[in-house]
């Protein structure tokens, strides 16, 4: 529910604002959308810091949980719309149907990955805490925002002019 509400409330405002002069290339927006979700994630990282190792069952303020949905929402809504949107740019005309296809499997993968990825919950929970836990996927979307910052100049030239 608080993923929805943070998309209607904040959809337009950042529409409104890729549509003035403050628009930025499609790379730095899909960079920016990981660094904020993983800010979301460093968010959980932080409020578990101090659930004990192998704990079954922590209390712990609820803003740290809505200020990670909030954090996500903002970062999806800098790279989901923006990616489809470049799909239906840069797609020969012939082949838009199947890229937006290759789209929504690269996000099948994605999302089976996290199945993957989350199914290791309770070992490094148990080694390591939940903090470290959320602090790997706080690395993991940096890193790659980071890379998509730096990449940017590159991608924007290989897009042909196409914003």
């Amino acid at each position: 529910m608080l993923n929805s509400f943070f998309i209607i409330v904040f959809a337009p405002l950042i529409s409104k604002i890729w549509q003035s002069k403050y628009n930025i290339s499609g790379p730095y927006k899909f960079g920016i959308g990981l660094i904020l979700l993983a800010i979301g994630f460093a968010i959980l990282s932080f409020g578990s810091i101090n659930i004990p190792l192998g704990a079954k069952t922590a209390s712990v303020s609820m803003i740290f949980l809505i200020l990670a949905y909030f954090f996500h929402t903002m970062g999806e809504l800098c790279i989901s719309p923006v990616g489809l949107s470049y799909v239906s740019k840069l797609a020969p005309k012939n082949l838009v149907g199947l890229m937006f296809g290759v789209w929504f499997v690269a996000n099948f993968i994605a999302n089976t990955a996290a199945g993957f990825t989350g199914s290791y919950i309770d070992p490094i929970v148990e080694n390591y805490g939940m903090s470290v836990f959320f602090l790997i996927f706080t690395i993991i979307p940096t890193a790659a925002g980071l890379i998509m910052l730096l990449a940017n100049n590159v991608i924007v030239k290989m897009m042909h002019g196409i914003k």
